[in-house]
């Protein structure tokens, strides 16, 4: 028996009993907070594997619990083969100089709040305000940004409505929020020391041929502390235990081991496929599967100093049972889980030799991320994923890592910036439509406004532009027909449109499309023959990548200071400083510091101020 694994059961039943869930034959509902009955399942593709929101990714079959009879990762589906025990995200880091580790799995040291809303919510594409780019009505709520919600239960974006515009993804899409400061977690674990993170999890299957056999993990980490957490450290823990579910005892003989190649995916781009695997080592009836964590995405920094350059594995470590730490055992403290998280490729584990099959655990890091401030967050992106042999899995794991980097767009319509928008987890088959690109550009004439349109929506869709209502505006629409000709270039067309009608200002026109499958906002642009009368701050598109708009609006001449700062106050670019006659005016930012370096994905404040006053917003990098 794996006798420190099973001491997590204990300790687990005693958090069942500290919390007040039931035992298995008198189940918690299921919608309330730490989800343990075990009814949240993947099994639209060919894995078939359950999730929790406190941690545990899979169910750790044949423990005593009220969730170990779910499906672990039973692949395929319904076959009673078994290709994981549990696993879980680990988070490193220091604070204060003191280094601390929150685990996942498979003793987990993290909960959801006791607030009804901290459940696991389903979901998938095309769900009711889970539209996103490049569906039309990305932007549910017709507020400006898009996807400004976590599918959470909550009003996030404080507008009195619940997860009304968040992204979907999948056929399938469970999405939790837990963190590791619970006040019960003391009781069931008085050794742990928490980072003060909160995890929004995000688990993403497909029923599509070529995605069937992975599962998405998209994870959010954010530091909801007070002092900022230095030198972390990302990683995916495994005790995979392959075998046929029937006979659990005999699931402790796996071959571990790590590749790193590139490969050519399905959609013919190439792509980096690192994995930490195991395989069945039993020499009567072994199970054909290779089962394994890819790698597809992490925060990163193009100069390599907050973040590595691009997403890579840092550390492959695995180790085994009861056996002393120092000889390749299980680590038993934060010390020695920092050890593994953090050992660089020269400390790395080799792949396990024929014959040399144990009951083995998996870790496989990335890393580190120089600080993480309070309010800040990190992002990591991994798949579990199975395959037939070794180049079964390694394709496969292809096939995630291009889920994950999706497909980018030329969103904004202007091709010298190339395709500068992508949409993550995205299948080319999922496409509804090719995406919509639209801009107006317009200036005040004679007292009118004239509009220079350019789109590449096909013909047969409608287009139109709309002049919204305002103090003193009356609405109108304009059809394709009612607009003025000026001419094509490749699959972009472009109108003019001159409204001389003798209504107020400002003026805000839109472009938009429609479509079977809706209506999708192309673009706007506010007009205005006068000064405004105060401070105004717009930026878009939000989220942004890799550059923004921010239109802005002052009311008299005089000196004009936009500047960006992040969460902890710290200024990052000051876009203008100096003199600026009182007017409407726009300027991009390209996601660079006041040194030209890139900056890290997160919660940005643009910040406008002149002799009035002072004007704020919030914009959200993602890369």
């Amino acid at each position: 028996m794996k006798t420190r694994r099973y001491l997590f059961v204990l300790l687990f039943l005693t958090f069942l009993i500290l919390t007040g869930a039931a035992p298995a034959d008198n189940p918690a509902p299921a919608d309330k907070v730490a989800v343990t009955d075990g009814h949240v399942v993947h099994d639209v593709g060919l894995i078939w594997h359950h999730v929790s929101n406190w941690g545990l990714i899979g169910s750790a079959p044949s423990a005593p619990t009220t969730y170990s009879d779910s499906p672990s990762a039973d692949w395929p589906i319904h076959s009673g083969h078994n290709y994981l025990w549990a696993a879980g995200i680990w988070v490193g880091g220091s604070v204060l100089g003191e280094t601390r580790v929150t685990t996942g799995g498979f003793s987990s040291e993290f909960l959801p709040t006791p607030a009804p809303e901290d459940t696991i919510h389903a979901t998938a594409m095309g769900a009711p305000g889970g539209n996103r780019y490049p569906w039309p009505d990305a932007d549910d709520d017709a507020d400006g940004p898009e996807d400004e919600e976590i599918l959470n239960g909550r009003d996030d974006d404080g507008d009195t409505l619940v997860d009304e515009d968040f992204a979907a993804y999948g056929d399938q899409h469970f999405v939790c929020t837990y963190n590791d400061l619970e006040p019960a977690l003391v009781e069931v674990r008085p050794d742990h020391t928490p980072l003060h993170i909160e995890v929004v999890q995000q688990s993403i299957q497909w029923s599509s041929p070529l995605a069937e056999d992975f599962i998405g993990y998209d994870f959010t980490i954010t530091n909801v502390g007070l002092i900022a957490i230095e030198d972390v450290y990302l990683g995916m823990f495994s005790d995979f235990d392959i075998g046929f579910r029937a006979n659990p005892g005999a699931a402790e003989d796996d071959y571990a081991g790590f590749v790193s190649t590139v490969v050519q995916a399905a959609n013919g781009t190439m792509v980096p496929v690192q994995v930490a695997y195991m395989y069945d080592g039993d020499s009567r009836f072994p199970l054909d599967g290779y089962v394994g964590w890819v790698l597809c995405g992490h925060t990163t920094d193009p100069a390599g100093v907050s973040a590595p350059a691009e997403p890579v594995v840092t550390s492959f470590q695995h180790f085994s049972g009861n056996a002393a730490f120092e000889q390749g055992g299980d680590p038993t403290n934060d010390a020695e889980r920092y050890q593994l998280l953090s050992a660089g490729p020269g400390d790395w584990d080799s792949d396990v030799l024929p014959g040399r099959q144990s009951d083995y655990r998996v870790l496989t890091a990335s890393g580190p991320f120089t600080s993480l401030a309070p309010g800040q967050s990190l992002r990591y992106q991994v798949a579990l994923v199975l395959g037939a042999g070794l180049d079964g899995m390694i394709a496969n794991a292809a096939e995630a890592v291009a889920a994950y980097r999706g497909i980018a767009y030329d969103r904004d319509g202007d091709p010298s910036n190339g395709a500068e928008y992508v949409a993550h987890w995205l299948l080319q088959e999922d496409v509804p439509v090719a995406a919509w690109t639209g801009r107006i550009m317009a200036e005040v004439v004679d007292g009118g406004a004239e509009l220079l349109l350019e789109t590449n929506l096909p013909a047969e869709a409608e287009l139109a532009v709309v002049r919204a209502a305002g103090p003193g505006v009356s609405a109108r629409r304009w059809r394709r027909d009612q607009l003025q000709p000026a001419g094509t270039n490749g699959s972009h067309s472009f109108y003019r449109l001159r409204d001389t009608d003798p209504v107020g200002w400002p003026r805000e026109y839109r472009l938009a499309g429609a479509a079977a499958g809706g209506t999708l906002e192309l673009d706007r642009v506010d007009l205005d023959l006068m000064r405004p009368s105060a401070l105004q701050l717009r930026a878009g598109p939000n989220p942004f990548n890799p550059q923004v708009t921010i239109s802005y609006a002052v009311p008299r001449d005089g000196r004009v200071l936009l500047q960006v700062f992040d969460l902890r106050g710290q200024l990052v670019r000051t876009l203008l400083d100096g003199h600026h006659d009182g007017g409407n005016d726009a300027v991009v930012w390209l996601g660079d510091d006041d040194a030209g370096r890139k900056v890290s994905s997160g919660v940005y404040r643009v910040r406008l101020t002149d002799a009035t006053g002072l004007e704020e917003t919030r914009i959200t990098l993602l890369k």
